[in-house]
């Protein structure tokens, strides 16, 4: 089960682009991807396997969406 966590630090998204941070890496994508989880981890998902579990945060500086994802340690055994 993820864990969404949001921190509104503007009032408004106003870029179209926003930044996504996941495994060490930071790129941008449309802000329409990335603003709910199902859509955010079907179009990731090809490229990063450990989004499924991840923790997504999402947060808004100076009108650009910033979404960093975090892989959740699986349960082994």
């Amino acid at each position: 089960m993820e864990q969404t966590t949001q921190v509104q630090t503007d009032a408004a998204i106003t870029e179209k682009m926003a930044v996504i941070k996941i495994e060490g890496q930071e790129f941008e994508l449309e802000t329409a991807l990335a603003e709910e989880d199902k859509i955010l981890k079907t179009v990731l998902q090809p490229h990063f396997s450990s989004i499924e579990n991840a923790n997504i945060t999402r947060e808004t500086k100076n009108g650009k969406l910033h979404v960093t994802i975090v892989k959740r340690a699986q349960h082994k055994g």
